[in-house]
């Protein structure tokens, strides 16, 4: 039996490298939207980390068709720790963004937006014992902009883990057979 393709390598650890970017893109631009001096929530700082460490080490794994040092073990464990990272951001993200109406755009549901700190924006004090926040007022069309984002963010970073999974299998099937 042949060893599994370079060519399916290449276009595994492509797919990895196009969702790894869209994670740190999706993360960077939600990071970016928060209010002027605003701190952003440490979930999206992660899954920024996430994402961008998940794109170089699609590289180390495209490296590993000529590294001999970052096949097998080496290679195994590089991914499933990237794997476990994928996993724990998308979770994070799941249970901080709850179950949200993100193309609803009633009254109501926006105020159910505007209570999470994701789509906020990022809050600043009370006025008139209300929250003042930087996707409020005149900007309450974000909300559902930054839900969407956040829903996309959360399913490419479980892709991401799923691609890594198929990667691990290939690596250890490569190893096992001594390929």
């Amino acid at each position: 039996m042949s060893s599994p393709s370079p060519v399916l390598n290449f276009a595994i650890r492509g797919f990895q490298i196009v969702f790894a970017a869209v994670v740190l893109g999706l993360s960077v631009g939600m990071i970016k939207g928060q209010g002027p001096f605003l701190s952003s929530p440490i979930s999206l700082r992660y899954t920024a980390f996430v994402g961008g460490v998940s794109f170089l080490t699609g590289f180390v794994g495209i490296a590993a068709e000529w590294v001999s040092v970052l096949q097998g073990m080496v290679g195994l464990i590089i991914d499933g720790l990237i794997i476990l990272l994928n996993i724990a951001g998308g979770v994070l993200l799941a249970i901080q963004i709850g179950v949200p109406k993100c193309s609803d755009t009633s009254p109501e549901n926006r105020r159910e937006l505007f209570k999470n700190h994701l789509f906020n924006g990022g809050c600043y004090g009370k006025e008139d014992g209300e929250e003042q926040c930087w996707n409020g007022g005149d900007r309450l069309d974000h909300l559902n902009e930054r839900c969407k984002e956040a829903q996309a963010d959360t399913v490419f970073l479980w892709f991401t883990a799923a691609v890594l999974l198929v990667a691990v299998t290939m690596t250890f099937l490569r190893t096992k057979r001594g390929y």
